[in-house]
């Protein structure tokens, strides 16, 4: 028999010095993990959004550009008419677009969950298509349809769309079917319960079916709807595409499209962005702060001991609920992208479906070998690479430390992932303008601005919180017994993750890394702002062609890019899936 007091093979008898030494390498360990992930979102986020916040107030301190400090930054807004309307016009369409699109997503999350649709899966898949695909895609679609020289003017002889869509209320509806997913997904997740007793309890009592829904039902709801109208106010405000598309088209300014005319126009005004950038960040905030003032003021705490999950719903098809879904998806999703198959395969729009006006042309100008397209493409690949692979590993540090560990910072790491998700790219870009192009760093020979590298930190930035909150749950999956029977037995951190957690979250990982790759590639805002004058990238090649009124080649380069993209994902999550499984398989046997 072994003699455990000697240090025999079992080992878990070690002296207690030897043990809480043990312990103190291990928190040690995890403890500097966790500072290398503050590290790292300081560099990526925390410091640049304190930039943009310190330069609102000393406009100039990180540029050579430096003034007085004090208020007059803030109040200039209100003193230049551009810049006032600007602000106006985001209001206005960040708010109507969280009323419309919020009642929008509630109805058709409303009738997915409670009657039988024939377009409920559809409805599922395209809510997440809508808010994956780049907004400046789907309002260029827009613009191809419903402009004066567009399809429904031109090829259908509807003379009334471009008035009903180019003015204001037209666009908010434009970003409301672009935002509405947001509402949808979360009352379908508020949904996945059911308690009927308080709706069995009021029928009772006499309550029709129309009162149930409007006293019971619904105000069950309140959280979720607050939440995805929160989201929506957000996403819209934050949105740069809808402007650069509309840019030669309608002329709209809104915050974010003032923020890059701020830093390409002639003078720069790097302060007067600053500014600009601190308005849009302080009322994403202000509107965060009031839905939990609202939320802390009244309980929705109603699920009890017989809540259930709610089932598939019975009954006949509802063929109103799938018309009412059906004009949904067609003007949200098959209108703009539809147009803009139907213009890439067209000589010109004036001349409509006519088989003479078919061609491939601009599909041979974008593929032509040593293009503009080819190069764009190419560096648009290997920065979004570079940055997928970055927050992958980011993210899953990131989350170990959050799920794992007792490290201080974790609220600190979980509040700036979560808070970062409400951060615009136009906002990200111009810290990143502030830190990297400061006259400190200038002076140190560490300055990256009009450097690639800059996008891949951009990059990086921009698709950290979506993959930590992918990995989050994967992490929870991993049983911390396993954790401490490894490092019981002499694994330290590397091992660890390297032999269980890895495995494990594999699956996870890749998705998460994947996710970050798409939207890398057509990340128009963070491309357009931090761009290096020579580099051509995809985002600015599209919305360049599309300003100088290239339709068919814009429209044919976003097709190619996004079926490429699209081939590298599935490529890769299917190879990946394989060695997953040969790798399980050779431990399961082994």
């Amino acid at each position: 028999m072994t003699d455990l007091t000697r240090g025999g093979p079992a080992g878990l008898a070690a002296s207690p010095a030897r043990i809480g030494f043990g312990r103190r390498l291990r928190l040690k360990a995890e403890d500097g993990l966790g500072m290398l992930v503050v590290l790292a979102l300081i560099v990526l986020v925390l410091g640049p959004m304190a930039t943009v916040l310190v330069q609102a107030f000393w406009p100039g301190m990180f540029t050579r550009q430096m003034a007085e400090p004090g208020f007059s930054g803030l109040l200039e807004v209100f003193s230049r008419p551009l810049w006032q309307r600007s602000l106006t016009n985001s209001l206005f369409l960040a708010a109507v677009s969280a009323v419309a699109g919020g009642l929008l997503g509630t109805v058709l999350a409303v009738l997915r969950h409670s009657t039988r649709m024939a377009l409920g899966p559809a409805l599922d898949i395209a809510s997440w298509a809508i808010i994956v695909l780049p907004s400046f895609i789907l309002a260029q679609g827009w613009i191809l349809f419903a402009s004066r020289g567009g399809i429904a003017n031109q090829w259908l002889g509807w003379s009334i769309v471009p008035d009903m869509v180019f003015n204001p209320w037209g666009l908010a509806a434009v970003m409301s079917l672009k935002a509405f997913p947001f509402a949808y997904l979360t009352v379908s997740a508020a949904m996945q319960w059911r308690m009927d007793d308080f709706s069995h309890a009021a029928k009772l009592c006499g309550a029709s079916p129309l009162r149930v829904l409007a006293t019971i039902q619904i105000p069950m709801l309140v959280p979720a709807v607050l939440s995805g109208a929160i989201l929506i106010f957000i996403d819209v405000l934050g949105d740069f595409g809808l402007p650069a598309a509309l840019a030669t088209t309608y002329r709209f300014p809104t915050l974010t499209y003032a923020i890059y005319v701020a830093i390409n126009q002639s003078p720069i005004r790097f302060d007067l962005a600053g500014v600009l950038a601190f308005y849009v960040t302080g009322i994403m905030l202000l509107a965060v702060m009031a839905y939990f003032w609202i939320l802390r003021n009244r309980r929705y705490d109603f699920l009890g001991g017989k809540a259930q999950l709610r089932g598939a719903p019975g009954g006949p098809r509802s063929k109103w609920s799938d018309a009412i879904a059906l004009v949904a998806l067609g003007l949200a999703i098959v209108v703009p992208l539809g147009s803009s198959v139907l213009v890439s395969f067209t000589r010109s729009l004036s001349q409509g479906l006519a088989p003479a006006n078919l061609t491939l042309e601009h599909y041979g100008y974008v593929l032509q070998t040593g293009g503009a397209f080819l190069s764009a493409l190419g560096n648009s690949m290997g920065i979004a690479v570079a940055a997928a692979l970055a927050s992958g590993v980011l993210a899953a540090m990131a989350a170990y430390v959050v799920t794992f560990s007792d490290f201080r910072l974790n609220r600190l790491i979980d509040l700036t992932c979560t808070l970062s998700l409400a951060v615009p790219g136009v906002v990200l870009g111009i810290g990143y303008i502030f830190v990297w192009n400061s006259p400190a760093l200038d002076d140190l020979g560490l300055a990256l601005y009009g450097k690639p590298v800059i996008l891949v930190l951009a990059g990086t930035a921009g698709a950290v919180p979506i993959a930590v909150r992918v990995l989050l749950g994967a992490m929870a999956q991993v049983p911390a017994s396993m954790l401490s029977a490894a490092a019981m037995q002499g694994a330290g951190l590397a091992r660890r993750l390297a032999t269980i957690v890895v495995p494990i979250i594999a699956a996870a990982l890749v998705s998460a890394t994947l996710t970050a790759f798409g939207s890398a590639v057509f990340d128009l805002a963070i491309n357009s702002i931090l761009r290096p004058p020579r580099l051509d990238v995809l985002p600015v090649y599209v919305n360049r062609a599309f300003e100088q009124g290239m339709f068919g080649a814009a429209t044919a380069a976003t097709l190619v890019a996004g079926g490429t993209t699209i081939l590298v994902i599935v490529g890769v999550r299917a190879l990946s899936g394989m060695l997953i499984r040969r790798l399980f398989g050779a431990t399961t046997k082994s």
